[in-house]
């Protein structure tokens, strides 16, 4: 439809254009495709969908490692007027089946590392069998790359895409977006972290984050290119660095990690030229070692929510001013509130809830109306954020209401652990929380009360949940309590046992 502001229309005409088409777009380990296969795969893969009986609106959930035909099947969906839906395959399948309870998949598209889990699922899938392989793009797409008609006009205010997040109890949420917001998101990262058609994007974050939106979408959008790994390994990414990569994403442990490398200090890195990082505090030091080891590179950190995008951050001259603290100020086009419980905006210096609107927000939580209207208000996006603000607008986050543990840039809800850990025959009470780590930002622990004459082990208590928990939710640790402190309220005080845990470092009480 003329004038709709959609993904797959914008690439289309970009794809088209004879000064752009031929430029490489992607590539991964196993190939690489230009702006004009990339279109050319989107509208096939679409037209596919559309042959496996799937209608505008359904549902179609990604099960694959990040790559090409990732890429161009997220994209054929929303060309033909579903929704795209990345899975996180670190799920376990139970996890998996909870979350997409209430997505109602019409497919699993999954590649073969993935089609187990796929499968698992209990819904429909289509395995990519040739996905990871180093054939010719049609045949990496197949049985979905399929010629045909042209696509169905898709309206802007349609669902585009799904990305799951989370909640307080830990039962899984979809946040999507419409394709107007997905425009204007993508619009927003493109002009905020400028790009060119001659950047090269380093891309090895998986597709389920909304970094596929500010890492590779966002570059696709602005016409530049996007190298894509699986997964970040330091090694691999220093020799994309010296073959030309350009801009680098991550969490602050990937940078860490790549100036501990044996290879870093011979590497020239005089070739990036922009970095962003997120997901993870930070310290004045790593960002003084970041200036040093990226001479060229012009240097942001963001801070948002998969709900929102990127809507908070700080920029190159702000940390060449040693301005390291806090998350920064508002992106233009945000709006941002620091409320107190009457809902009145407190003073500069209180902490208060974080209550933010833009644009660009996603539109709620798929197939959940009551979820959507608790976060979702009139006023703003209330995601449970406390904050702290200076005169000047600049802002810090003092701690999270949800009690979320953040751990490696992935999302850990305690009850969710708890409720695993509880299950043990040898416990008979657990409460989770997050420890600050240098290497992971934080990390997740657990206090156990014990069953009387039971044994509970940290090795023990790991490979119990490890059938239920993904890898990054299980406790790193296991402290022995007598008993549980309790609030005022009678409620279990998990700040009182994390305090505890932070001040017995000297005498540590794991097992």
């Amino acid at each position: 439809m003329h004038g709709e502001l959609t993904l797959p229309s914008w690439l289309g005409a970009m794809g088209r254009q004879p000064h752009g088409a031929h430029r490489r777009a992607l590539r991964d380990e196993y190939g690489e495709i230009s702006f004009a296969e990339l279109v050319e795969g989107m509208e096939c893969v679409g037209a596919g969908l559309l042959e496996t009986g799937l209608r505008p609106g359904d549902r179609v959930v990604t099960a694959m490692e990040p790559s090409i035909p990732h890429v161009i099947t997220i994209l054929g969906a929303m060309a033909a007027g579903m929704v795209a839906a990345p899975l996180n395959t670190r799920l376990t399948a139970g996890e998996a089946r909870s979350y997409l309870e209430r997505l109602e998949p019409g497919v699993v598209v999954a590649d073969p590392t993935n089609a187990d889990l796929a499968r698992e699922t209990g819904h429909r899938v289509v395995e990519l069998t040739s996905a990871t392989t180093t054939s010719a793009l049609p045949r990496r797409l197949m049985p979905l790359y399929v010629g045909g008609p042209g696509l169905p006009a898709v309206p802007e205010n349609a669902p585009a895409i799904i990305f799951p997040t989370g909640g307080t109890t830990g039962s899984p949420k979809g946040a999507y977006h419409t394709h107007r917001s997905l425009w204007l998101w993508l619009n927003t990262c493109a002009h905020g972290n400028p790009r060119t058609p001659t950047d090269v994007e380093l891309c090895f974050s998986p597709f389920f984050h909304i970094t596929l939106g500010t890492n590779l979408l966002t570059a696709l959008f602005a016409g530049g290119e996007v190298w894509i790994h699986r997964r970040f390994d330091a090694g691999a990414a220093l020799r994309a660095i010296a073959d030309g990569a350009s801009r680098l994403m991550g969490a602050p442990t990937m940078f860490a990690a790549l100036s501990a490398h044996e290879s870093f200090a011979t590497t020239d890195r005089g070739g990036v030229t922009a970095i962003r990082y997120g997901s993870a505090p930070s310290t004045g030091s790593f960002v003084r070692d970041l200036l040093q080891d990226f001479p060229n590179a012009r240097i942001r950190a963001g801070f948002g929510a998969t709900e929102l995008g990127s809507v908070i951050g700080f920029d190159h001259e702000d940390l060449l001013a040693g301005r390291f603290a806090g998350v920064g100020r508002p992106l233009p086009g945000v709006t941002v509130r620091v409320v107190g419980e009457d809902g009145a905006e407190v003073a500069p210096g209180e902490i208060g809830e974080l209550v933010v609107s833009c644009p660009w927000q996603t539109r709620g939580y798929y197939g959940q109306p009551q979820a959507t209207a608790e976060t979702f208000r009139p006023d703003g996006v209330y995601l449970g954020d406390l904050a702290t603000r200076t005169q000047d607008g600049w802002l810090s986050i003092a701690g999270r209401r949800k009690e979320m543990i953040i751990s490696g840039g992935e999302n850990v809800f305690p009850r969710e652990v708890e409720e695993v850990v509880l299950g043990h025959p040898g416990v008979a009470d657990a409460i989770v929380y997050g420890i600050p780590d240098e290497f992971w930002g934080e990390r997740v622990e657990v206090a156990v009360v014990p069953v009387p004459g039971a044994g509970v082990t940290t090795d023990a208590l790991r490979r119990y949940c490890r059938d239920s928990l993904a890898g990054f939710k299980i406790p790193k640790a296991v402290r022995l309590l007598d008993s549980i402190p309790l609030t005022p309220n009678n409620k279990p005080d998990r700040r009182a046992v994390r305090a505890a845990a932070l001040a017995d470092t000297e005498r540590p009480a794991t097992i």
